[in-house]
């Protein structure tokens, strides 16, 4: 009786924590919302510019439009940025290797509605892929994620730069399809994932290396990977967001806002920014899946 007891008062207890409980939200004040991740790719680059929206509102965020955007490099060359389709994108195209330099600061500057607000970030290092290599491999029973069963897991090979505190994201596409949703963020400390791994200077570890499988491969399958260089407090902005987004369930924690590097210069202003600005180097790596170069099943 003791036992069918306490089944019951654990039952009911896992019940009321799923009891439905009505909030009454009251919408804020509309932040400018700024998503500014660049790369030193010869290729366009965009900044986009949107205003914040009440917690519950499904519709597409309204973008912010009419901003002067400007991004600078230490000598203070200027990269105009202009939303020429008026939907909140600024675009700009590099004309030459000078846009980004690595291992100088980088200024974001942003007029808005009388507003001005401005961050940095600090180009670092990448190491090259050296290769992508792939081997036969068979899941026992069918991948809940509806993946195929049998096909090829691969793993790119790359070594952390020598010097402690280097960070980096991975991400890959298939077919030409990017990965990346939030749980499929991976973060690399060094060639670790955490600092204190004591990975500096060695090759990525097997977890890292094989992060860019969303499912199996096949022959033909087409696979690229990308490995950024981040600043550190972007590996530390990103480990939050990946929390945050996979944060649910009966023991979900109170969400919390992730914090911004997007400045408004003028301190005693009550418009605030959120989002972020953030500049990397890129090393990419891409082949195409032949079986017959597979290794065989380990």
């Amino acid at each position: 009786m003791k036992k069918v007891f306490l089944l019951i008062l654990v039952s009911v207890s896992f019940l009321a924590c799923e009891q439905v409980i009505d909030l009454e939200v009251k919408d804020g004040v509309s932040q400018l919302v700024v998503d500014a991740w660049l790369t030193d790719e010869q290729k366009e680059q965009s900044i986009k510019l949107t205003l914040s929206q009440p917690y519950f509102e499904e519709a597409d965020p309204q973008p912010a439009l009419g901003a002067q955007v400007i991004v600078y490099n230490e000598d203070s060359t200027a990269h105009v940025f202009t939303d020429i389709d008026n939907d909140g994108i600024y675009t700009y195209t590099p004309k030459n290797n000078e846009y980004l330099k690595q291992d100088e600061r980088t200024a974001l500057y942003i007029k808005y509605e009388n507003e001005e607000y401005y961050s940095l970030s600090e180009l670092k290092r990448v190491p090259k892929i050296d290769s992508i290599g792939y081997e036969v491999f068979s899941f026992p029973i069918t991948p809940p994620n509806g993946g195929p069963k049998d096909g090829f897991l691969a793993q790119f090979y790359a070594n952390d730069i020598v010097g402690d505190g280097d960070t980096y994201m991975i991400r890959s596409y298939k077919n030409d399809t990017l990965r990346f949703a939030p749980n499929d963020i991976t973060l690399a400390y060094d060639a670790g994932f955490s600092a204190g791994s004591k990975s500096d200077g060695l090759l990525f570890i097997l977890p890292i290396r094989q992060s860019i499988n969303q499912t199996l491969f096949l022959d033909k399958d087409k696979l690229k990977v990308e490995l950024f260089s981040i600043p550190v407090e972007a590996y530390y902005y990103l480990f939050q967001l990946k929390q945050e987004s996979s944060n649910g369930g009966i023991f979900a924690t109170p969400l919390s806002n992730i914090p911004t590097n997007i400045i408004n210069l003028n301190g005693q202003s009550t418009k605030k920014a959120i989002g972020a600005f953030f500049v990397s180097k890129v090393s990419t790596f891409e082949t195409v899946i032949d079986k017959s170069l597979a290794k065989p099943k380990q």
